[in-house]
């Protein structure tokens, strides 16, 4: 039985800007997650290098790009769990994500249950020299925690630094990667029911990748 590879998920960036301008390496070649956690520690100039334009917003502004900058903090935001595992899973992500896109300051923030907070990650932003502040939701759905509490949060959190501009953006919402991203997922659980993987880093030590009759 081969060691655990987990489909990697590349997903939050503002207004999915890498997802719309590059296909998921993860959906290709199924990348081992621990491996790219340590090239966001060790690697991530050379995993930046990789991307040509990660700023460029395909969606909605056509052939116009638009570039990272320096001071351009990005906080990205969860739901928050009182299960720590579920919890430290975005502190992986946020190290995928500054890895690969090119922005320098990111920072993960939870919007209740769990700390930091989007007042503690906006502040941090600032600490580090941000001059726009860019909240992103790590969630599928415009539902009301988006249309409402999230903003809230974030404008509250802006009261302490009225010089620095900053948008909340749309959460993933639909997209024709997530297609790719889900089938990917599927595949990988039904080799582990075959026997054939380990269980992912989603499910391992749970037992819940299973058969149920």
């Amino acid at each position: 039985m081969r060691s655990a590879t987990a489909p990697v998920l590349p997903l939050v960036v503002p207004s999915l800007l890498f997802l719309l301008c590059t296909r998921s390496e993860a959906v290709r070649n199924s990348i081992d997650f621990a491996e790219l956690r340590r090239a966001g520690r060790s690697s991530g100039n050379l995993a930046m290098n990789s991307i040509q334009n990660p700023a460029r917003g395909s969606e909605t502004s056509g052939s116009e790009d638009f570039a990272v900058g320096d001071k351009d903090a990005v906080v990205i935001v969860d739901h928050g769990s009182r299960r720590q595992e579920s919890n430290l899973m975005l502190n992986d992500f946020v190290e995928m994500f500054r890895a690969r896109t090119g922005y320098k300051i990111v920072e993960p923030a939870h919007m209740e249950l769990a700390e930091p907070t989007i007042k503690d990650a906006f502040g941090k932003c600032v600490q580090q020299g941000a001059s726009r502040v860019i909240v992103s939701p790590y969630f599928l759905s415009p539902g009301r925690h988006w249309k409402q509490d999230i903003p809230a949060l974030a404008a509250e959190a802006s009261k302490e630094h009225s010089n620095i501009p900053y948008i909340v953006t749309a959460p993933l919402g639909l997209h024709e990667l997530m297609v790719d991203i889900m089938n990917d997922r599927i595949k990988y659980c039904l080799q582990h029911v075959a026997g054939d993987v380990d269980e992912c880093t989603v499910c391992a030590g749970t037992g819940k990748c299973r058969l149920y009759s």
